[in-house]
């Protein structure tokens, strides 16, 4: 960890919401990472760069190497055990999801990914050379880390039931000077003032959560929703890259986020204000759906630079843009 993000982001909270009680969730987790590995390409050994965390197999990992060309859904219709998966380019990193299905020992790649990727049965590296062998050696060394992180919350309003506005963050891998951090960051700061200076909804309670481990397939956001009556949260608005323009309602990654009920009210309201309603795919590698809610997120995409660019190229009046229809929608969701 670089600054402490955590600072930031109650300091960031504290001076919005001044006198309001936050609450702190410290948890525990593990996971392994990948210390170091390399192969042999014509006896000359090659690095590997680990771009995936959370394996946990063998430090040897041997097999025939499949070269991959074709469309990556397709690849969830075939059976890869056993082989390790070469391809030169990954455009769209939401293809992890049907990798799974294939089930390999480990993939390749001369893509360099931004960030990173939390999978259990097998890594992925990074490598720059352009490989044509028909089998793959990989050694690697593996370490087990144990992370306390935290997650802070707290309430806005009264009723029996909540809506949850969910800021993940990752206080492993999170840059604090990247732009999809302060993007997402700001936008919730500017709605919190919001909240506070202007109005909130009533009849239900507005709970705002900044849950922890991110990258860990969302550990902080489902290890809190473990701990409460989940059958009391109408849905959860994610705020995660957004507020950089190109705000697009993200129908599904794998499985359907969203269901009718809210997708039906949501553009209702948009085309009541004559908002731009665009609806897509997520184009990313998530799998918060396995906190199995409700889920309404409004995801820039696409955006070759969200994993790349520092903060210093936000644009404060696409944030405030999207910040005023996030409010509107938030505010009318569940009226009538």
């Amino acid at each position: 960890m670089r600054k402490n993000i955590k600072e930031i982001i109650i300091s960031g909270i504290r001076e919005r919401v001044k006198g309001t009680d936050i609450n702190e969730e410290n948890l525990k987790t593990e996971y392994c990472v990948i210390t170091k590995a390399y192969t042999y390409v014509k006896n000359k050994k090659l690095s590997l760069t680990p771009v995936s965390f959370g394996y946990e197999g063998n430090e040897l990992i041997e097999g025939e190497m499949e070269k991959l060309s074709y469309p990556f859904p397709h690849i969830a219709l075939e059976n890869f055990e056993g082989k390790i998966i070469y391809t030169e380019n990954i455009d769209d990193l939401s293809f992890i999801h049907y990798l799974k299905l294939s089930k390999p020992k480990a993939v390749v790649t001369n893509t360099q990914i931004k960030k990173p990727v939390f999978i259990k049965k097998f890594p992925i590296f990074y490598v720059p050379s352009f490989l044509n062998q028909e089998k793959m050696s990989i050694k690697l060394s593996i370490k087990k880390i144990k992370e306390t992180f935290t997650n802070y919350y707290f309430d806005i309003g009264v009723g029996a039931y909540f809506l949850y506005i969910n800021f993940p963050y990752d206080s492993v891998f999170y840059d604090e000077k990247s732009i999809n951090f302060y993007g997402s960051f700001k936008t919730l700061l500017y709605l919190l003032e919001k909240f506070i200076n202007v109005k909130h909804p009533r009849g239900y309670r507005i709970r705002v959560i900044a849950s922890d481990m991110l990258h860990k397939d969302y550990e902080g956001l489902y290890q809190h929703f473990k701990n409460i009556d989940a059958d009391r949260v109408l849905s959860v608005i994610n705020i995660q890259n957004c507020g950089l323009g190109n705000e697009k309602i993200i129908i599904k990654n794998r499985r359907n986020l969203i269901d009718s009920y809210h997708y039906a009210k949501i553009k209702k309201i948009f085309e009541g204000q004559k908002f731009s309603f665009q609806e897509e795919k997520l184009k990313d590698y998530s799998n918060i759906d396995r906190i199995k809610l409700p889920i309404i997120w409004f995801s820039s995409q696409p955006n070759e630079f969200l994993y790349s660019l520092k903060k210093e190229f936000i644009n404060e009046k696409l944030i405030l843009n999207y910040v005023n229809r996030l409010y509107f929608v938030i505010n009318n969701l569940y009226k009538g």
